[in-house]
């Protein structure tokens, strides 16, 4: 018998709507795949840009004051290299990490470096040398050293020419901290005691002084005194008096000795002849017959001219 077909619409017959179905159900199966491709591609997106901002990242760890061997530990530990540089500090102990760079918690690479600063502990610059130097000359050197230069003093030296450094406070080759001053003391010279000249004619008084190493002056006007015309009359500083190598000594030249007149004190009582005298330049020497009374002679006539300071006798009964 021939077949026969079934109509449309009847069983057996796949219709249009059976084969939309059908056509919808390939579609959808084939869009899964591109969803999940999709979501790993924004999901590696996502990645990438994490692991660029901060996955290859980590943080510097904290080592701030740790000895040297322990900063080392912890940077490795941390899986990061170490880099050690040094510093002075006057707050960190010597051995001991200062800081590092990058600072703690900051943001490294994984395989990053990290530069730990350990202190050498505070800075310390020696005392140059700067004996025989002029003022000048030393101060230069002392700064330079990183310090600064103090006070001036003088002191004698028989080593050490007049005027140059003889030493300084702290002394060479001492360690200080950079901007300590330093004192300098200056030679005034070898110590000298002053001769005596009084009395002595002006040359042989300067050729003394000039060989004992001493400079000397002649003041310009002359005196009157006690000493001859022409000698030292007085000198300063005075005999026995300590100076320094170089130092200046005064001379003033006598003109002799003023002539003054002596008052008559005949007749008077002692104490009112005495005064007279005095009075008028003279020292007074008494002499007497009885235990006191009136003076009946002088040793030196009234009316007569003699040396102010010079000694006047009187006789008293």
């Amino acid at each position: 018998p021939a077949a026969v077909r079934p109509g449309p619409g009847e069983p057996g017959e796949p219709g249009t709507g059976a084969r939309r179905r059908r056509g919808t159900g390939r579609g959808s199966g084939r869009s899964v795949p591109a969803l999940v491709t999709a979501a790993l591609l924004v999901v590696g997106a996502v990645l990438g840009v994490w692991y660029i901002n901060s996955g290859q990242f980590t943080r510097t760890p904290g080592v701030l004051d740790m000895t040297e061997a322990q900063a080392k530990r912890t940077v490795e530990e941390a899986g990061l290299e170490w880099r050690i540089v040094r510093d002075y500090s006057d707050t960190v102990e010597r051995g001991h990490v200062i800081g590092t760079d990058p600072g703690r918690g900051e943001r490294i690479r994984g395989n990053g470096t990290v530069t730990i600063t350990v202190s050498q502990g505070p800075e310390r610059v020696e005392v140059p040398d700067v004996t025989g130097d002029t003022p000048d000359e030393a101060r230069r050197k002392i700064k330079a050293a990183g310090l600064e230069p103090g006070m001036v003093t003088r002191e004698f030296s028989g080593k050490v020419e007049r005027g140059s450094v003889a030493r300084t406070d702290p002394g060479a080759g001492s360690v200080r901290r950079p901007g300590t001053a330093v004192a300098l003391v200056l030679s005034k010279g070898a110590r000298v005691e002053v001769p005596g000249v009084v009395g002595e004619d002006e040359g042989t008084a300067r050729q003394r002084l000039e060989e004992a190493g001493l400079k000397v002056r002649t003041a310009p006007e002359r005196v009157f005194s006690r000493e001859d015309e022409g000698t030292v009359a007085r000198q300063s500083p005075r005999e026995g008096a300590v100076a320094a190598e170089g130092d200046t000594v005064t001379l003033t030249v006598s003109k002799g000795p003023e002539m003054i007149e002596v008052p008559d004190v005949e007749g008077l009582e002692e104490d009112e002849a005495r005064q007279r005298l005095e009075d008028a330049g003279f020292e007074v020497r008494v002499r007497r017959v009885f235990i006191t009374g009136t003076v009946f002679d002088q040793s030196v006539a009234a009316g007569e001219r003699a040396p102010r300071g010079s000694e006047i006798t009187v006789w008293v009964r």
